[in-house]
């Protein structure tokens, strides 16, 4: 781990649009410090053309454009039948659900000979990317009345712009299947998308 380097901060705010004649759009933006704005994005309704998919999409200008498409869950992308692209480039995304300890069941993600372990805390707790010498972690902060909740990061090591691309994308991903908790309330909905994944 890289001691050398101060740990990066920056502040994630939630936001919403409701402009007359397009789409809506819910999301995060923020200042990550050296590499400036970032936003992302994804619509809070259902759109029945999308077949039960939904996406949330990450971008500013020192970032790669980072793209997570999954199966629709409590209003936000989930890790069902998930897709994860960085400047259309795909990683591969791993975890198992069933697992009863924390760390067998973290997201795995392998991205252009990185390995990546991402890992939630607990339900409305920390989440954490971490890869060899690099740690990111985004945490809730407090509530805004009408947006929602704004995060706090960190990042330690010698974290670059794809590293921080992936832990905030998934900022705006239903990750509570990660937890002993969601991963218990989620068993009875993976095995109904699992039918609706054939009916459709």
């Amino acid at each position: 781990m890289d001691t050398s380097s101060e740990p990066l901060q920056f502040e994630l705010l939630p936001y919403k649009t409701a402009p007359k004649k397009q789409v809506p759009t819910t999301g995060v933006k923020g200042d990550v410090g050296r590499f400036g704005s970032v936003v992302v994005e994804r619509c809070p309704l259902y759109r029945p053309a999308d077949k039960g998919m939904d996406t949330a999409r990450l971008s500013g200008p020192a970032f790669p454009e980072t793209v997570f498409r999954g199966k629709r869950r409590s209003g936000r992308p989930s890790l069902f039948t998930a897709e994860l692209t960085l400047d259309g480039r795909p990683a591969e995304l791993r975890f198992n659900a069933r697992a009863l300890r924390k760390e067998d069941r973290a997201l795995r993600i392998a991205y252009e000979g990185r390995e990546y372990v991402y890992s939630v805390q607990g339900l409305g707790k920390a989440e954490v990317l971490e890869r060899e010498g690099v740690r990111v972690t985004i945490e809730p902060g407090q509530y805004v009345p009408s947006a929602g909740t704004a995060s706090t990061g960190t990042a330690t090591g010698p974290a670059d712009a794809v590293d921080l691309a992936i832990a905030i994308v998934l900022v705006e991903v239903d990750t509570d299947v990660l937890t002993l908790g969601g991963a218990a309330l989620s068993s009875p909905f993976a095995l109904m998308q699992r039918f609706s994944d054939k009916a459709e």
